[in-house]
């Protein structure tokens, strides 16, 4: 029997897939199908139980993010014990930019606790299996640009970063 639960929902983005243990969420996908939301919640799919009553309390904050109360998202418990630290702790301090707000990826290594691992901190949001609750979509380059967003494309990046009413990057000068 697997350890994992999952769920799929209709959200104004497309289909969100919900997997999660019981110490709380592991992965978040947001796809046009619910087909691409199933394929890309990955391996521990296989096994995984359909538990839509596991997910009722994620689905509630989700359900308020896009109703605009931004801060719903910093309520839902994670699972991430099977992720490398480095990545843990960059996807820690993502979800301290407070929404409405961006930061680059410099600003996210020196957080992480490798000021010069700007890099690495691009992978950890592009490895990123919560967008959303890890909100990437915060995270920009140096100079204001926006960069790729795996869940769904810069597009979707833009239409996140304009539903929080998002401003420049003030860890820059």
């Amino acid at each position: 029997m697997s350890r994992y639960s999952y769920h799929l929902f209709l959200s104004p983005l497309g289909w969100v897939g919900l997997l999660g243990t019981h110490k709380g969420l592991s992965r978040l996908t947001v796809k046009p199908t619910p087909q691409e939301a199933l394929e890309e919640l990955g391996a521990a799919l296989e096994g995984a139980t359909h538990d839509p009553d596991a997910f009722t309390q994620a689905q509630s904050w989700l359900g308020r993010y896009f109703q605009g109360d931004t801060d719903a998202l910093n309520e839902i418990p994670l699972d991430l014990t099977w992720a490398p630290p480095f990545f843990r702790a960059a996807w820690a301090a993502c979800r301290q930019i407070p929404p409405g707000e961006t930061r680059s990826y410099a600003w996210l290594a020196a957080q992480a606790g490798s000021p010069r691992a700007m890099r690495a901190a691009g992978q950890a949001m592009a490895r990123n299996p919560l967008a959303l609750i890890i909100p990437c979509h915060r995270v920009i380059a140096s100079n204001g640009d926006l960069r790729g967003y795996g869940a769904g494309g810069l597009e979707v990046k833009a239409r996140l970063l304009a539903l929080e009413g998002a401003t420049r990057d003030r860890s820059q000068p």
